[in-house]
């Protein structure tokens, strides 16, 4: 089957949308996010590439992106009917989760914001970014292990392993952001990002003012913040990271 007509296939009856396959690029969000001020496309697009020379995830850090190994797409979306950049996130990361039970059976959870981890591992890296009026969603998940492993300085990375087709699982994950773009605040996925965020009521840690502090998670609000118990105050995260303090990422299965 053509890879065009087997992207179509899993995306089912989603809305179609142009798209475009790279054996390699720098990143597929910056190819979109040119391609976007260059006034070459709009929204629904699909990009796909082998591998990327300069993929990147969120604060800035580099996104391991070799070729043979992994899932490098970006989907440019014009959400309707109102909508937060924090719902776009949590659309993203179920669209992933909820792509990947349905093809290999398995169950990742998301980590507050945007990363999917399995076996304890980060398999997958996800990033939204305005564009205009238009957000891209860029997703970079690892499907195998690299042979060799992993460098040293990526001991938290790990992989699907596992026979899938990774294009289809890319067309199933389309259609899902396709899709739940038509009502990004949508409940019913605020409900399974909610159901796969493994920080519920773990203690973790956060900067605020440059100073490290300790909290507790208590949930995540309808814009994709994080609600935090710190001491007797309660708070929300809009952006930032947090690591999960005495707990070890080995305790999530």
């Amino acid at each position: 089957m053509e890879n065009a007509e087997k992207i179509a296939k899993a995306m089912g009856s989603a809305p179609r949308c142009p798209l475009k396959l790279m054996d390699e690029t720098d990143s597929t969000n910056l190819r979109l996010k040119e391609w976007v001020r260059e006034g070459r496309i709009q929204a629904p697009y699909l990009l796909i590439a082998s591998s990327q020379t300069a993929g990147r995830g969120r604060l800035g850090r580099s996104f391991l992106s070799p070729p043979g190994t992994g899932l490098y797409m970006s989907v440019l979306l014009r959400p309707e009917s109102g909508w937060t950049p924090g719902q776009v996130t949590i659309l993203a990361a179920v669209s992933v989760c909820l792509a990947i039970e349905e093809m290999t059976g398995l169950q990742p959870k998301i980590k507050w914001v945007n990363d999917l981890f399995l076996r304890g591992k980060k398999i997958c890296g996800i990033l939204a970014e305005m564009a205009g009026d238009q957000v891209i969603v860029g997703v970079g998940l690892n499907l195998q292990t690299p042979p060799g492993g992993f460098p040293a300085d990526l001991s938290i990375a790990g992989a699907l392993d596992c026979e899938i087709d990774r294009l289809t699982l890319a067309g199933k994950i389309a259609a899902r952001l396709l899709e739940g773009a038509k009502h990004p605040g949508d409940p019913d996925i605020l409900s399974a990002y909610r159901q796969r965020m493994f920080l519920m009521g773990r203690e973790i840690q956060y900067l605020e003012n440059g100073t490290q502090k300790n909290a507790r998670v208590t949930g995540v609000d309808e814009d994709g913040g994080l609600m935090i118990r710190d001491g007797d105050e309660d708070k929300i995260l809009r952006t930032g990271e947090v690591t999960l303090g005495s707990y070890s990422f080995s305790d999530l299965e």
